[in-house]
């Protein structure tokens, strides 16, 4: 579509997003000066951004910063810190053993090992993240098997008892999940319905493998996920704390640190 044919309200909508991703928050007035609109405009446009579930309202502002009690939708976070969740997907696709099967949960973490699956040989994907469905659908040689549920937009995944149901029923050689925040008790999530999700899982996997970009580590959201006895191994980017990193070892768990490339200064190009 040409930028001419493009909806103005839509141009706005998505620069405001990018205003966002990059400053994490902002006051109605400031956006309102920095795109020559009146305040009304701005705030029926955060009206809208909110209804998608893409950010949050808060008194004069919005914000899509992360929270113990709410989640961004999907469409933002797979936006948020991308080098380091790009380079902890190719590391766990690495892995992947021939002849297995492997779950992966709904988060945008996870989701960057499925390009790197393409080659598989001999493999069996459960998921119930359904941009995840769609891309593993195009490679032949992976079977992969959709687990249902109540379809959560926000989340772009099935969800619910349906979702619950579908997990109980299948036994997986390997688990891989990331989830919001994480401290030296264990992992956290912000809503009921995903912490039983992944609770499930982690039941029915023999190895489970966490994905977890260091901006997550040292917080709590609401809810606890499941302490670190749950899990066999976890990959960090090279920013983790030492500190932290020395403590999952002492639990036993195998821990990877990955290097992230440094991301190219336009500039000196």
């Amino acid at each position: 579509m040409s930028r001419a044919s493009r909806n103005p309200r839509q141009e706005r909508l998505d620069a405001i997003l990018e205003s966002l991703l990059a400053d994490e928050r902002a006051t109605a007035q400031a956006l309102a000066e920095r795109f020559g609109v009146s305040l009304m405009t701005v705030h029926r446009d955060l009206d809208e951004l909110q209804r998608r579930g893409v950010v949050r309202k808060f008194r004069g502002g919005v914000s899509i910063e992360r929270t113990g009690t709410y989640e961004i939708a999907a469409a933002v976070r797979r936006r948020l810190a991308l080098p380091q969740k790009l380079a902890l997907g190719a590391a766990a696709a690495q892995t992947v053993a021939p002849g297995t099967s492997i779950m992966l949960d709904d988060s945008t973490t996870v989701a960057t090992m499925i390009d790197h699956l393409a080659g598989a040989e001999d493999l069996r994907v459960v998921t119930n993240y359904l941009p995840g469905l769609a891309a593993l659908a195009r490679h032949a040689a992976v079977e992969t098997v959709a687990l249902g549920g109540t379809y959560d937009v926000g989340h772009e995944s099935f969800l619910g008892a349906g979702a619950l149901a579908a997990v109980r029923g299948v036994r997986v050689d390997t688990l891989f999940l990331s989830t919001t925040t994480a401290d030296a008790d264990g992992l956290y999530h912000q809503e009921d319905s995903i912490v039983s999700l992944k609770a499930e899982m982690l039941r029915v996997a023999d190895r489970r493998v966490l994905l977890l970009d260091s901006g997550k580590i040292g917080r709590r959201s609401f809810h606890l996920v499941a302490g670190w006895d749950a899990i066999d191994d976890a990959i960090v980017d090279d920013a983790a704390p030492a500190h932290f990193v020395d403590a999952l070892r002492t639990r036993g768990i195998r821990v990877q640190v990955v290097r992230v490339p440094p991301t190219p200064n336009p500039d000196q190009e």
